[in-house]
């Protein structure tokens, strides 16, 4: 029968798939659970094909997998030769609470399958992920996934803030002691993805991972050295940009303060190298992530320095609350070009003048 695979072996179809090089004939046939395979080889062809450009091919695949049972799924996952691509694909596809628990505990589950999970996994799934704190150290991006989870729950809340805390300070002493622990980096499907998107198919659940920082250089550092900075720093996973906040450059402190990542945001709050040069200029930033700026608020250390608070108080990035507790300390030439800043919020706005109105 022309219609029916003559490949030798299922890896060469599934590396002819993932290629885009089988001819619509036969991705049909497989996409009905006809090939003359194991179980689990099938449902691996199959998860390929439910993310099919052509949607024909993509929905029969679904159907398909539809009338598998939870164990068939399970047993894939224990089968020796399972790939990190195989565990991504069923964690994307197949919504089953006990498959996608086993995804997370996975040793070969990548980076990117751990964030689509963090980010959308239930709490179970969140527990599971937070629990393997050795894995979260290859991959700190999931910290963010999870409180980025519409289900994420206060106590893994208070777990990732605790991760991060004791992450933070002994990251610190690392940069002190001018030492960096070696963290193996997880697996990775990245570069198998990047084939699927090419040949057309569509990953199911979205994308997980925006761009590191808010902005391009500004217009004043638009210079080539600043440029090929920001390039090199977005390249960077979150482990390496913590430790470049900590014990990088003034340059990439700046940077980097506005990163989009928290846990790499308050690292540069944290950095020894922190002059209050810095601090002033950050306090300044409208692209500052806001953990920078509040942490800054609440320093007694940095609230010394007027700058500090001055630039605190007029950054629209400032939390309210912050900003309205610095208003007592700022001059009345200050208060009073507060309360003209179209800027800043009316409710500072009235405040400042408000206050200023009380000191005359």
């Amino acid at each position: 029968m022309s219609s029916q695979p003559t490949l030798a072996h299922v890896g060469e179809l599934l590396q002819g798939l993932r290629q885009g090089m089988v001819p619509r004939a036969v991705r049909l046939f497989a996409a009905q659970g006809l090939l003359p395979v194991s179980r689990e080889d099938l449902i691996r062809v199959l998860l390929l094909l439910s993310a099919e450009g052509d949607e024909e091919i993509a929905q029969q695949a679904r159907n398909t997998l539809a009338t598998f049972e939870t164990g068939h799924f399970l047993a894939l996952l224990a089968i020796p030769d399972v790939e990190a691509l195989d565990l991504e694909l069923l964690a994307r596809t197949i919504p089953d609470d006990r498959v996608l628990e086993a995804v997370a505990r996975h040793p070969k589950v990548a980076n990117e399958t751990l964030r689509w999970l963090a980010r959308h996994g239930k709490p179970v799934v969140q527990d599971i992920i937070i629990t393997n704190q050795a894995r979260v150290m290859t991959c700190l991006e999931v910290l963010d996934d999870l409180r980025a989870n519409p289900q994420v729950t206060p106590d893994i809340l208070r777990r990732v803030r605790e991760f991060e805390e004791e992450f933070l300070e002994k990251a610190v002493v690392w940069a002190t002691a001018g030492v960096e622990p070696e963290v193996a980096a997880g697996p990775s499907v990245e570069e198998a993805l990047a084939e699927l998107k090419a040949i057309g198919m569509r990953l199911p659940g979205g994308e997980i991972g925006a761009a590191a920082f808010e902005v391009e250089p500004e217009e004043e550092e638009a210079v080539r050295e600043i440029k090929d900075l920001f390039v090199r720093l977005s390249l960077m996973n979150a482990f390496q940009r913590v430790m470049a906040a900590l014990k990088g450059s003034r340059e990439e402190r700046l940077i980097l303060a506005r990163d989009r990542n928290p846990l790499v945001a308050r690292a540069v709050a944290f950095s020894p190298k922190l002059t209050e040069a810095d601090v002033e200029r950050i306090a300044q930033m409208r692209q500052a992530h806001e953990e920078v700026l509040r942490i800054f608020a609440t320093s007694a250390k940095w609230l010394r320095r007027y700058g500090v608070v001055r630039n605190l108080a007029f950054n629209p990035k400032t939390p309210l609350p912050i900003a309205l507790n610095l208003i007592h300390r700022l001059s009345l030439r200050d208060l009073r070009f507060l309360a003209r800043d179209r800027n800043v919020a009316e409710t500072l706005r009235r405040r400042a003048l408000a206050r200023m109105q009380d000191r005359r």
